[in-house]
């Protein structure tokens, strides 16, 4: 990867208006004069209709999810004059059907396998989390005739199991984590850091990717608490803290970032932190104004830009994700991973016009040349069907009226994904 420095706002990326998709060898929906039909509608004689199930949570801590997933297909749709329930692309007809999950992976089995062997669904979306994508690979290989595009499910494995119908249109939870550990050791001069992270496979991958840079750069890792998802009270953890900690990685999401974030400020946390990709996401800076004591400083990486970018397709994309229903005031790590993701599935059905005759061949031979400039930067795909992308560092900040939001320190562009699976560890990874 090549990691550029931003001072600033980053400079505008030359691509397309957002609502002009467009991938290799495909035409935007923008040149059809308009002579859509609209969803729900008659598909003409001889056309094809293809069944999308979609897979996201609607239960537990990240139970906003499907209200997400939802409004980035919304988005996604709206370009081709449909909406969350289907549209015409070109004289494909398009359906969608959704199941809601809890985020663990066997209601994600589950809801699969409901979709594909009970609804006949052609194509599986989704789904959200770690355990759940994981699961969801390993049933991917059983039904080799069904397509199989990710949500926001980041695990390093998933695109390294082989599966052959199965493609990740953004990068895995090690490649967010890309240039920010240089950074805190470098530009921040953090020598040790306290992790406390979710006891699950994204955080291990998180973690392992920002503590095995931030390590090889010469830091140290002085301690590693993993919680389970849903603790509420982290009084204990906070005080096992070392006194002589720089800085404290906090890998934890939703409203279990809220609540740590919470938490340190009542306990006097006086150490800078460095979230993982989702603590400081919209979902958690949202909530409690009170968390600004701690969160304010904060560093971390992800897929997501700050709040000071800008390009025209990403400025388009933030305009139309804001009409959706429940919308959060800027777009979460799941609308803009699930609208990344969902765009190139419809570029792709319109490349191959539908056809899924050969095991879905044309289909996946068009998602496999996704070349889009997508409004986080280009996407392209490698052999295992997994994303080269750009990756964001971010620094939380006051904005107006003392309300929280993000702005870019860095930018590391063309990040490709490597080999190692990260498992819990304590110290530094493979250490």
């Amino acid at each position: 990867m090549t990691l550029k420095t931003k001072k600033g706002m980053l400079s505008a990326i030359a691509v397309c208006a957002a609502i002009v998709l467009t991938a290799t060898g495909c035409s935007s929906p923008a040149n059809d004069g308009g002579t859509s039909p609209a969803p729900g509608g008659e598909a003409p004689a001889g056309s094809n209709e293809i069944t999308i199930g979609v897979l996201a949570t609607a239960e537990g801590n990240l139970a906003f999810g499907m209200d997400e997933a939802k409004a980035a297909i919304g988005v996604a749709m709206a370009a081709y004059g449909g909406d969350v329930d289907g549209a015409m692309i070109g004289d494909t007809k398009v359906n969608l059907v959704y199941e809601g999950t809890d985020g663990t992976s066997a209601t994600a089995q589950t809801k699969a396998k409901k979709l594909v062997e009970n609804t006949g669904v052609d194509v599986m979306f989704g789904p959200v989390s770690g355990d759940e994508g994981e699961t969801i690979v390993q049933y991917a290989l059983t039904v080799p005739d069904v397509t199989f595009v990710n949500g926001s499910a980041s695990p390093v494995s998933m695109t390294l199991e082989g599966a052959e119908n199965f493609f990740r249109f953004h990068g895995d939870s090690a490649m967010w984590m890309g240039g920010l550990g240089d950074y805190a050791f470098k530009d921040k001069g953090y020598k040790k850091i306290y992790s406390i992270a979710e006891d699950y496979s994204f955080p291990y991958d998180n973690a392992g990717g920002f503590f095995s840079e931030f390590c090889a750069a010469g830091g140290e890792v002085n301690g590693n608490s993993w919680v389970p998802v849903g603790t509420t009270d982290y009084a204990t953890i906070i005080a096992q803290i070392p006194a002589d900690t720089d800085a404290v990685y906090v890998g934890l999401g939703g409203a279990d970032a809220a609540s740590f974030l919470a938490q340190a400020v009542t306990a006097g946390i006086n150490k800078p932190l460095v979230g993982g990709s989702i603590a400081v996401d919209t979902t958690a800076l949202s909530g409690d104004s009170n968390i600004a004591a701690a969160a304010v400083g904060t560093i971390t990486g992800g897929p997501v830009p700050g709040a000071d970018f800008s390009t025209p397709t990403w400025d388009t994309f933030v305009a139309d994700y804001a009409k959706q229903p429940n919308a959060f005031p800027s777009p979460s790590i799941f609308a803009v991973l699930y609208y990344n993701s969902f765009a190139p599935l419809l570029q792709a059905i319109e490349a191959s016009k539908g056809d899924l005759s050969d095991n879905q061949a044309a289909l996946r031979a068009a998602l496999s040349a996704t070349d889009w400039a997508s409004p986080t930067g280009q996407i392209t795909m490698d052999a295992n069907r997994q994303a080269i992308v750009d990756n964001f560092l971010t620094e939380v900040v006051e904005g107006d009226g003392g309300a929280l939001t993000t702005k870019n320190i860095n930018e590391a562009t063309g990040v490709k994904q490597g080999t190692v699976v990260y498992q819990r560890f304590d110290g530094c990874p493979g250490s």
